[in-house]
């Protein structure tokens, strides 16, 4: 763990001796901290310490030793610069991360859908459905919501999306005595994370559930309330988190829900019967209907330029022209005069949703130009001889960060790749948000971050965003009770290098962790298994994952190799001694018996080092991830004594090869670069 400044906040002081030190201190231990991003696609949300976030390996062929970075200006091109100067957003431009792509319920007889992938897509009663899902693009008819550059990104529609806020919903409805409420429906969403919830209006917008649906449900139910008002409204309102859908390939459904034959009624026999066959295709609303389709409110936007910021950072000052995210914030009295603090949740109490949660994005950025003036002009082509072994890109930025973990307020950055077609993927990232360690005093934090592995066209587009997360982690990991003019964004600039070979990535949390006896017996087994948790954040049970995944790929290389059978060129060499109690000595371990439930034994030397091949990693749904491999270990094998030492090998398919940690294979043994875990030590 990383060595942190005294709890209290350190005081200024006249010394430019101790100004330079503290400098030089938070410089080489960092500030900031990171979690996993709301409902990101590497589930579940956890808390991880500073030194515990994405790792990055810049790595040459087999052979080679490079330095972390190119420098050299022959191998080296600066992309672009923003730097935002006059209040000029450069192309830059500001999204509200908490509205609605478009309002997705609407009248479907779901025409050339084959019936979705599970039979789903079909008319409930007659011939036309009300159906809160999004057709794929090539099925598209007039007056269906979605646009290209939504849908084109999509790995399985038909379906729904990520963060949907989708509602089906009733004029007021006056009645008398009690009301009565039948539907037929069909409901498919991603269980325990994304749900469709009945409702009524029990007053002001007081909404209260009457029945809740996710998994895979068709019904025909009858709901009877007997409510103290002579009118009320009801609501199908559904809600998806932020991964696992139709969008990202997680979790393939036929639409969220379809419902039809809706029947009102009170003492005074039916109020409303709706059959939606009147209504014309693609339709939200109708002349005379009862039901018409709407979105949950957006929270809006608050981010903008300025200017002569005062800052609490002993060491640097940004009086140019910087992003922000207080622009439209209430007035209030920070600390420092003249500006806001960001907004607080619109929701009951300051902390429900919605919450600030935007982004601003940077205009499409050309990967095969550079700036001859290190600016935002791209004036010049990279010469085709070098674009070809330009694998390394980095992106850099300025973070003013007075982010304390109580207030739950974070930043994100991402980067998407367009297509030549024009086609925006999925924001990817190293799916954290970031946060000021305890401890630390406000600063500006000099940010570089390794985006080789993420770059694959020649298009990309990079977001830095400021979230507000009181909606979900409200007293999981702070209060909410203060916010602060923070975060703010400045100079982003983007470099490619000269780099080829298999790159990777990795989450600390996601590889082995120190591990103790499974069963009451001190000898009993030792389980291989990952940090992070797989149960979500509000179950205290912990349930940590049974296999390893790192992240592999190769660019420039044709992407990474497989055997004849199909599978991945990853693998795993693990040496696993025992190093415990000298009076009882155990063997060493290796061979097939090292192999678990993923991945499969390749190898082994006779004595010591045992090849272990990667799978692809799975999602819950069992989909393939890209990029991605798990590997395990035998949980029926190793006891306290063992040391487990080990480090990850893979081949693209132009034959060039590298290894995580770099130059694991070219070190002395017993020399470091290795990982190891645990020792699964003895005590004497």
């Amino acid at each position: 763990m990383r060595t942190l400044l005294s709890k209290e906040k350190q005081p200024m002081k006249s010394s430019t001796v101790f100004t330079l030190a503290v400098c030089a201190l938070l410089a080489l231990s960092g500030s900031t901290a990171a979690r996993p991003k709301k409902d990101a696609a590497l589930r579940p949300v956890q808390a991880v310490s500073d030194d515990e976030f994405t790792g990055f390996d810049l790595l040459q062929p087999e052979g080679n030793t490079p330095p972390y970075f190119t420098s050299a200006a022959v191998d080296t091109y600066c992309i672009v610069w923003y730097d935002f100067e006059q209040m000029n957003w450069q192309g830059w431009t500001q999204v509200d991360n908490t509205a609605q792509e478009d309002t997705f319920c609407h009248v479907d007889d779901f025409s050339g859908l084959g019936g979705g992938a599970y039979g789903g897509l079909v008319a409930l009663e007659g011939v036309k459905s009300m159906w809160c899902g999004a057709r794929d693009w090539d099925h598209q008819i007039p007056g269906y919501p979605g646009g290209y550059e939504y849908l084109c990104q999509w790995f399985d529609a038909p379906g729904y999306g990520n963060d949907w806020n989708q509602i089906l919903v009733t004029d007021p409805i006056p009645f008398q005595g009690f009301l009565t409420f039948s539907y037929h429906g069909y409901f498919e969403c991603e269980p325990n994370y994304d749900k469709i919830v009945l409702e009524y209006d029990a007053g002001v917008g007081d909404w209260t559930e009457i029945a809740r649906y996710d998994g895979a449900v068709d019904t025909v139910a009858v709901h009877e309330l007997l409510l103290n008002k002579a009118a009320t409204k009801l609501r199908f309102h559904f809600t998806s988190d932020g991964a696992w859908s139709d969008a990202d390939g997680l979790w393939n459904t036929d639409g969220a829900f379809i419902v039809d034959d809706i029947t009102i009624s009170d003492i005074g026999g039916v109020i409303d019967h709706e059959d939606f066959e009147s209504w014309p295709l693609g339709a939200k609303r109708h002349t005379g209907a009862l039901w018409y389709a709407d979105v949950e409110g957006e929270y809006g936007i608050n981010s903008g330029l300025m200017s002569n910021l005062q800052d609490d950072d002993p060491c640097n000052d940004n009086f140019a022209s910087q992003i922000v995210f207080i622009v439209y914030s209430p007035p209030v009295d920070p600390p420092w005069p003249g500006l806001f603090d960001t907004p607080f949740c619109k929701g009951s109490g300051n902390i429900e949703a919605p919450c600030q949660d935007e982004y601003v994005m940077s205009p499409i950025i050309d990967m095969t130009r550079y700036s001859t003036s290190c600016d935002r002009v791209q004036d010049a082509e990279i010469p085709p001889g070098a674009l070809g072994s330009l694998g390394g890109a980095y992106l850099r930025f300025t973070a003013y960060v007075d982010l304390p973990i109580m207030n739950l307020v974070f930043y994100y950055w991402d980067i998407r790749n367009i297509d030549a077609a024009g086609c925006p993927g999925e924001w990817e990232g190293p799916n954290y948000m970031y946060y000021m360690d305890w401890g630390y005093p406000p600063q500006y934090r000099f940010v570089t971050e390794d985006i080789g592995f993420l770059v694959e066209s020649d298009s990309i587009q990079v977001r830095l965003g400021c979230a507000d997360m009181c909606d979900s982690w409200y007293e999981v990991y702070g209060n909410c009770a203060n916010h602060t003019p923070a975060p703010w964004f400045d100079n982003v600039r983007l470099y490619r290098y000269d780099l080829t070979g298999p790159q990777w990535s990795w989450r600390d949390l996601d590889i082995f962790q120190d591990n103790f006896p499974s069963g009451a017996d001190i000898e009993s087994f030792v389980r291989a298994d990952a940090a992070n948790d797989l149960r979500s954040t509000d179950v205290p049970i912990v349930d940590p994952g049974d296999s390893i995944v790192v992240g592999c790929t190769s660019p420039l290389g044709g992407g990474i190799d497989t055997t004849i059978d199909g599978w991945p060129k990853v693998y795993m060499h693990c040496y696993v001694p025992y190093i415990g109690d000298p009076l009882s000595p155990k063997p060493d371990l290796y061979g097939p018996q090292l192999a678990g439930n993923y991945g499969r034994y390749a190898s082994d030397d006779g004595s010591a080092w045992t090849v272990l091949q990667c799978d692809y990693a799975r999602t819950g749904s069992g989909s393939p991830v890209a990029d991605w491999f798990m590997i395990d270990m035998n949980d029926s094998l190793l006891t306290r004594g063992y040391q487990i030492i080990y480090y990850f090998k893979a081949y693209d398919r132009d034959g060039e090869t590298s290894t995580l940690p770099a130059q694991a294979e070219e070190a002395p043994w017993p020399l470091p670069p290795y990982y190891d875990w645990a020792h699964v030590p003895y005590f004497f």
